[in-house]
């Protein structure tokens, strides 16, 4: 069969190369038209000793490869932020860039979603309407009050927060736990409280998971 449809594949494979052409050519021109207004606003912030050295260069060149061969738009924008952020840190190495663009381009959706949730885990469940719910609140009868203390686990409770399997949550958090971005076993943490459950995730993200998720987040 291959000799029969060898015509039609080299035409389908011709038609496909033009199409990621097409869209890898409309990702650098998005990253190069908003990279323009993101500078106006920071250039006063930015930082001359860095990007007037020669590897300077090498790191927009990677940041522009990472950007065109990723299909998802929300990782782009991270990418684009991890370089914007360097040229306005103080103290920022190329090396640092590199593997800041490196992890982020082995991390999934899941891996980054659990980044946002543990670098303001109350801020999160609020803004997501509490899923996670503290069982003494609402209690308006001060006399038959019956405060209920838990015992919360990590990985429970970010299943819920984020509604998939603890599974998932454990693979992702090993990923994490590698990178040295989150505690040394944050994901089999448990916490004995009387108030929110959602405190069981708190203070979990390393001085280093800190520092990378405001590469991502903050401008």
């Amino acid at each position: 069969m291959i000799p029969i449809l060898g015509g039609s594949l080299t035409s389908v494979w011709s038609d496909v190369e033009a199409i990621q052409a097409k869209r890898k050519h409309e990702r650098l021109e998005e990253f190069y038209l908003a990279l323009e207004t993101e500078v106006q606003k920071i250039k006063e912030q930015i930082n001359g000793s860095y990007i007037n050295q020669p590897d300077f260069l090498d790191i927009f060149e990677q940041t522009a490869k990472y950007i065109v061969n990723e299909r998802r738009e929300e990782k782009r924008i991270l990418f684009r932020n991890v370089f914007i952020n360097s040229i306005i840190a103080k103290g920022c190495s190329y090396d640092k860039t590199e593997k800041y663009l490196r992890i982020l381009e082995q991390m999934n959706s899941l891996e980054l979603l659990l980044l946002k949730i543990l670098k303001n885990p109350k801020r999160y469940n609020e803004n997501q309407g509490n899923i996670i719910k503290n069982p003494n609140e609402g209690q308006s009868n001060a006399v038959y009050r019956v405060h209920y203390t838990l015992v919360s686990e990590f990985k429970q409770i970010m299943s819920e927060l984020t509604q998939v399997s603890q599974d998932d949550i454990s693979e992702a958090m090993y990923f994490l736990e590698s990178n040295r971005l989150v505690k040394e076993k944050a994901s089999e943490y448990r916490l004995q409280t009387n108030g929110n459950p959602i405190h069981v995730l708190d203070d979990k993200l390393t001085s280093k998971g800190k520092d990378f998720i405001s590469f991502l987040l903050d401008k």
